[in-house]
């Protein structure tokens, strides 16, 4: 490279010297005719111009030659750079030797396996830095600088310090190394160790002999192959095929293409099990890395038929799209006799039992059996619906028993185990609303020594809940018309004393004297008019004017009649309402009053700065559709002890209040079927629940006088 860059220096510096002498000729040719002191001047001076040129040019292509060489220099080492890093990097091991065979690099991979530093190989001969491993090398590398052709082998087997006292397998690569001018510089070797692999093969060796034995002491034959195009490829089958089919092994490899099985592998199948053994075997081809098991019958050497189970496994789609296939095949001939006896027993037993078993689930009320100590022994399904669809038999009552009726059952069977006669009780499920009429008989059976206990619960919630609303409506009746007839009277009066408050302030309102008593007066006559006409509410007859709609309208009506009070208390109305709710049957002027009613019981029932939450959504409620309207104050809440009480007329615990809202509220939601509920909410504060049943797509057949309270 610097050869071939200096020859157009030289080139150029002839040139330009020739340019000189023929400038120097022609200076000195026209100057023929001057005084000599004047052509020597002028040879002179032209000497000097031409010499100053020749020097700058000359000095120009120093400059460039000192560039190139710094240039290659540069080049030269970030080539050294890179073979160093490659070298380096790479985890194999690299050396490169000179023609004496010393170690001229070593990469830091071959460096760790022969468990020396770098510094220790350098400018030593092989068999120096390490004699065992040079003693081996030697050769080889002296082989390899004999021949253009590379040289590999895996005869390598030494002890390095990296591993002492444990002898290495190595893999070798040997080749010339020649310099531009064809001159050979030394020899590379690149070196691997195999230890691992090599002490995986004889330990896989080793494997295969032992599974070898394994295979032939199991009762149990194997065989496999792949599953490729609908047929079985590579076939082998374990020795032991023999005992069980009285077949050898050789009568079923080596005779097809591409190691298929003969046809008697598909012929020892039983004619009837065929078909299904066929597409067992391959649904694996379209499920790989999944399992499969049969049972089915084969036809052994001498005409017996036996069963066997045959569990195959399959894994996955290899490179040419085969299914490697794995299967053991195991002779259940006695047990498929055994399960056959066993199957007719069971059956005979099976069908009385079912029998038995139908009769006693016909049975709609529920019915557990006990044993004497009070372990659920049978149940019927009516009963098993109380337990969650759980099956508790052979479990204590006392235990399983979590709700009504079964968990007010222990008294009774201990009472039971004492009397050995028979008991009944009434139970109420306060969570669930749910009332049962549990009976309890002790049954002796003189054939046998162990007792039973028969519990029958009989729901009653229905029957007492008609009950209930027939006395409460035959109570409301009355009260109605009582009450209607008093607020009647009481209706005339309270008019002539409202006009003869008005004359009277109309006449002295001027004096101040008279005032507190006017304003004494006026608001006496407003609270009795607001009673008045609440038992005219309260004591109204239902006729009401039946449409179906959503109940967003009438919640906004209610809250916009009730935004003068909550100004005036300096409580916020927030409402959560969406527009998209079923519709409901309903009467909206008195399920405005509802509403109303509760928003501004709530209302009253909070601080200022507070806020009362109206919210309303579809809701599913033992198994109906409900339409379900929350109302939650930031009040202190309701008191335990005035809950039970809260719906009776005239219960208030609000100064100035009649205690008939929620009695009027409670009737108006009867005669829309609807529910509710009042309790405290986590938060704090009350909560006011109404449900209202929604219609159904098929729409609603009006109201009934039944409703329900909760």
């Amino acid at each position: 490279m610097l050869t071939s860059s200096l020859t157009p220096l030289l080139v150029r510096s002839f040139a330009v010297a020739a340019a000189c002498a023929v400038l120097l000729g022609l200076v000195g040719a026209w100057s023929e005719g001057q005084p000599p002191g004047v052509r020597v001047a002028l040879l002179t001076a032209s000497a000097f111009a031409l010499a100053a040129v020749g020097a700058g040019l000359a000095l120009r292509a120093l400059t460039q030659r000192e560039r190139e060489c710094a240039r290659l220099r540069a080049q030269a080492d970030d080539a050294r750079a890179l073979r160093d890093a490659v070298m380096d990097i790479t985890p194999v091991g690299f050396a490169f030797y000179d023609r004496d065979l010393r170690y001229v690099h070593v990469s830091a991979a071959l460096a760790a396996m022969n468990g020396l530093p770098v510094e220790a190989h350098l400018g030593r001969h092989v068999t120096e830095v390490l004699p065992a491993l040079g003693t081996a090398l030697a050769p080889r590398l002296a082989r390899a600088l004999e021949s253009d052709a590379p040289l590999q082998d895996l005869s390598l087997q030494v002890e390095t310090p990296a591993a002492p006292g444990e002898t290495r397998f190595w893999f070798g690569s040997y080749s010339r190394v020649r310099g531009a001018g064809g001159a050979v510089l030394g020899v590379i070797a690149s070196l691997s160790e195999v230890t691992e692999r090599m002490r995986t093969e004889a330990s896989l060796q080793e494997h295969e002999g032992r599974l070898d034995v394994l295979t032939r002491s199991l009762p149990d034959y194997l065989w496999g192959g792949k599953l490729r195009d609908g047929g079985l490829r590579d076939f082998y089958c374990t020795p032991v095929v023999e005992r069980t089919t009285g077949y050898p092994p050789s009568a079923f490899s080596g005779a097809g293409p591409e190691g298929a099985p003969s046809p008697l592998w598909a012929e020892m199948i039983h004619p009837e099990d065929r078909t299904r053994y066929r597409e067992c075997i391959e649904s694996l081809a379209l499920a790989p890395s999944t399992e499969v098991e049969i049972e089915h019958r084969i036809i052994c050497a001498d005409g017996r038929v036996r069963w066997v189970r045959s569990r195959a496994a399959a894994s996955g789609l290899d490179d040419r799209g085969s299914v490697h296939l794995g299967c053991v095949v195991t002779d259940i001939t006695d047990r498929r006799l055994a399960d056959d006896l066993r199957q007719r027993l069971n059956d005979s037993f099976r069908r009385s039992a079912t029998e038995w078993r139908r009769t006693f689930d016909a049975v709609s009320s529920p019915l557990v059996v006990l044993s004497a100590d009070g372990v659920i022994y049978r149940l019927n399904d009516a009963a098993r619906a109380l337990f969650d669809e759980a099956d508790p038999s052979g479990q204590p009552l006392s235990v399983t028993a979590v709700g009504a009726p079964w968990s007010s059952a222990a008294p009774l069977v201990e009472e039971l185990r004492a009397t050995h006669g028979s008991a009944s009780r009434q139970v109420h499920d306060a969570a669930s609303g749910r009332t049962w009429e549990l009976s309890a008989a002790w049954m002796d059976e003189q054939a046998s020594q162990d007792a039973r206990i028969i519990l029958v619960a009989l729901e009653v919630t229905r029957l007492l809940e008609l009950q209930a609303h027939v006395r409460r409506s035959e109570t409301m009746a009355a009260m109605g018309a009582i009450v209607a007839g008093v607020a009647h009277e009481v209706r005339n009066p309270l008019f002539s004393i409202s006009a003869v408050v008005d004359a009277i302030e109309a006449t002295h309102g001027a004096q101040p004297e008279l005032k507190p008593y006017l304003d004494v007066l006026r608001g006496e006559v407003r609270r009795l008019t607001h009673l008045t006409q609440e038992l005219f509410e309260y004591g109204r007859p239902t006729r009401g004017e039946w449409t179906d709609g959503a109940v967003g309208a009438v919640v906004a009506d209610a809250l916009s009649a009730c935004a003068l009070t909550s100004d005036k208390a300096s409580v916020k109305l927030e409402r959560t309402v969406p527009e998209a709710l079923p519709p409901v049957r309903m009467d909206a002027r008195r399920l405005f009053h509802v509403f109303r009613n509760v928003v501004e019981n709530a209302v009253q029932h909070s601080p200022p700065g507070t806020t009362v939450h109206v919210t309303a959504e579809p809701v599913e409620e033992a198994g109906r559709a409900w339409v379900r309207c929350t109302v939650h104050d930031g009040g202190a809440g309701f008191k335990n002890e005035d809950l039970p009480h809260v719906f009776e007329p005239f219960f208030s615990k609000r100064r100035g209040g009649t205690g008939l809202g929620l009695s009027i509220v409670q009737r108006i939601l009867e005669e829309h079927q609807g529910r509710i509920r009042l309790s405290n909410h986590p938060e704090g504060g009350a909560e006011v629940t109404i449900l209202l049943p929604a219609l159904s797509p098929a729409g609603n057949t009006g109201p009934t006088s039944q409703s329900q309270v909760s």
